[in-house]
């Protein structure tokens, strides 16, 4: 379970160094690069940080945030002229597909008609995102390695992801040591296997429910007798809330809804529930 306390990578390269005591001078440069590989390696959403970045899309291309990991959900952005305003919360949202055909980037170059339902769509590449209009604004929800202040990687706080992490770094260092026949295979082997088997508890333990409440939301986004299929236009809001189900137990006594009764009595458990004939 991800608490979402992290550590500095500098407390990742001290715990390297004092667990296994490498000759070995570490360079800030190797230690965030090793860091970021490893934290982009894991590939598991949730010690990544939720983020929303909002982009100006310019002749239907817009940059990418630097920090990118994996885009989430892209909308766009109506109603507005600056991005200020979308920062504001102004403007009105639509959510974005990913493109699909491949005449996607000429929408915005002229007034063909390439499809009698056209919608807003988007694909990614060469660090940008381009968009299927060739002007306006996008919000971009997305999945980023978490960072300090200073913009150095940071690595969760929890005990697996502390030996993962220190594991990896050793790793690297032993890797180049070996190659330069300054340690042993053997010793290059026991650091190998330690590595493969933490970063593996780092990631099972990551995967495991935050609590009660993520169960329940998640419970409830599966546990449905009618999928909704329009979740995509309401951004997947409100999927943690059970669906209300109606029954007719007996021919005659009207529909009755369940979770009204149930929330009726809560409120008053001595009352008894009735039904009109």
């Amino acid at each position: 379970m991800y608490s979402g306390m992290t550590v500095s990578y500098k407390t990742i390269i001290d715990k390297a160094i004092r667990d296994f005591g490498f000759n070995y001078d570490i360079s800030e440069e190797e230690g965030v690069e090793w860091l970021a590989e490893f934290m982009a390696h894991t590939n598991v959403g949730v010690t990544m940080d939720n983020k929303i970045a909002y982009l100006h899309v310019c002749d239907g291309r817009a940059d990418l945030p630097f920090d990118l990991h994996k885009i989430v959900q892209t909308v766009v952005i109506e109603g507005i002229e600056s991005l200020e305003e979308a920062e504001c919360g102004r403007g009105r949202m639509a959510p974005m597909r990913w493109a699909t055909d491949h005449f996607h980037g000429r929408y915005h170059k002229d007034d063909r008609d390439y499809t009698s339902e056209s919608r807003e769509t988007y694909t990614v590449g060469q660090g940008y995102i381009f968009t299927s209009f060739s002007e306006g604004f996008l919000a971009m929800a997305y999945e980023a390695i978490p960072t300090d202040d200073c913009g150095y990687p940071t690595i969760p706080a929890e005990q697996q992801w502390l030996e993962a992490a220190a594991h990896f770094v050793a790793h690297r260092i032993a890797r180049r040591l070996w190659i330069r026949n300054e340690i042993s295979s053997d010793k290059f082997q026991i650091i190998e296997r330690d590595k493969e088997w933490y970063f593996a508890q780092a990631v099972n333990h990551s995967k495991q429910w935050h609590n009660v409440d993520e169960a329940e939301s998640v419970k409830n986004s599966v546990v449905r007798t009618i999928p909704d299929l329009q979740a995509h236009a309401s951004f997947f809001a409100n999927m943690q809330l059970p669906e209300q189900r109606k029954f007719r137990p007996k021919a005659g006594t009207g529909l009755i809804s369940t979770l009204n009764n149930t929330a009726s009595m809560t409120a008053n458990p001595n009352s008894s529930t009735s039904t009109n004939p």
